[in-house]
């Protein structure tokens, strides 16, 4: 057995204030031309946090993100890097311009890499790897780099202005760290590698602090106030669900429900749909594979209340026929990652699964599937 370790960024740091260091960071390690690549929104949302930077001794270059994280992008940002001759690339936005800039920055050994995330949304920040997808934002694949995030630092009351559905969808993608690894980390042969057992602990953390604090949480981000709640369920999506994959390698990898995800970015109606919101659905999929409807009721009534989708009618496809359901299926099953993760899974497994759900979406009482 061979597991690769990579725990996570050389310093993260996640509390109020927190963003009033990055001058005092940036001289420590002598950086004093920088790279600020950011999207739009999330520049107006950051910039206020950043006042101090105005009187650092620091040459910074913004860079807007187009939005996607693609090859055609990155290859566009390595240029503009590369011209620029930094010492450093900042990154400040959501998950795709995350990933974006962590791609980017791989291709110069000796530039230091520094992401200040503006939404709580998915492990992005966390880990070395980036999710790419094509300019129409079809999902192609992941690409792992050799070198982790210098500085990942976290202003949660800046977390506090994004959107709700982006921090829901923060929260179903990191239940996802639970469903989709247990199978695997828990199996005989993993369950007592020193390493797979945390990455497991570190799952179920997950999965307990958001069933716990989940409702709690988006009460403070409708209301504004930074809670403990709040701080939690931010430092659990971002930090604590990074750490999985970090522990567990390729055992505590993606399975059904990002396979999911991926195949449904196919389909230009689930656009509009967050990543967590489509991992979120493919979650309801492997635990009708698993058939564990007792566990789907108790998602339901979770997603029910954190308005996140449990069909594909939910996720605007409605309109497929059983023919067209049956082609997403074997898209799905096809899945190179899924292949790759040695998960048992048939194609006619899937199809029952995903047509149970369509069929019972109506009376949200799952466990009655597998009882009749």
């Amino acid at each position: 057995m061979s597991v690769i370790v990579r725990t996570g960024p050389q310093e993260y740091e996640c509390r109020q204030g927190v963003l009033n260091t990055l001058p005092e960071r940036l001289e420590a390690r002598r950086i004093q031309k920088i790279a600020l690549v950011h999207g739009q929104k999330s520049w107006i949302q950051a910039k206020p946090y950043l006042k101090q930077m105005e009187a650092a001794a620091v040459d910074v270059q913004l860079i807007q993100f187009s939005g996607e994280c693609s090859y055609e992008e990155v290859s566009r940002l390595k240029v503009k890097v590369e011209h620029s001759q930094v010492d450093a690339v900042i990154g400040i936005g959501g998950g795709k311009l995350m990933d974006a800039v962590k791609h980017t920055a791989a291709s110069f050994p000796d530039l230091r890499l520094i992401l200040i995330p503006t939404l709580a949304s998915n492990c992005a920040p966390w880990t070395p790897i980036s999710v790419m997808y094509t300019e129409a934002g079809v999902c192609i694949g992941f690409d792992v780099h050799p070198t982790q995030t210098d500085i990942l630092l976290v202003e949660p009351q800046l977390l506090l202005t994004a959107p709700e559905n982006y921090f829901v969808a923060g929260l179903a993608d990191t239940l996802a760290k639970w469903y989709e690894s247990d199978l695997t980390l828990s199996s005989p042969e993993n369950r007592n590698q020193p390493f797979l057992r945390l990455a497991r602990s570190a799952a179920y953390e997950c999965r307990e602090i958001i069933l716990r604090q989940a409702q709690a949480g988006v009460e403070a981000l409708d209301g504004g106030q930074l809670t403990p709640a709040f701080i939690q369920l931010a430092d659990t999506i971002i930090s604590l669900s990074g750490l999985v994959g970090g522990l567990g390698d390729k055992y505590a990898r993606t399975t059904i429900g990002h396979a999911v995800h991926d195949k449904l970015t196919a389909f230009p109606q689930t656009h509009a749909f967050l990543h967590g919101e489509k991992v979120g659905y493919g979650i309801l999929v492997q635990l009708a594979v698993e058939e564990k409807w007792e566990e789907i009721d108790k998602l339901i009534d979770l997603y029910r209340r954190l308005n996140l989708p449990v069909s594909l009618k939910e996720l605007h496809l409605g309109a497929m026929d059983e023919s067209e359901i049956e082609a997403f299926v074997s898209l799905v099953a096809e899945d190179t990652i899924l292949k790759a993760s040695g998960y048992p899974v048939s194609r006619g497994k899937l199809l029952k699964a995903v047509l149970s759900l369509e069929a019972n979406r109506e009376e949200d009482v799952y466990s009655k599937v597998g009882k009749g």
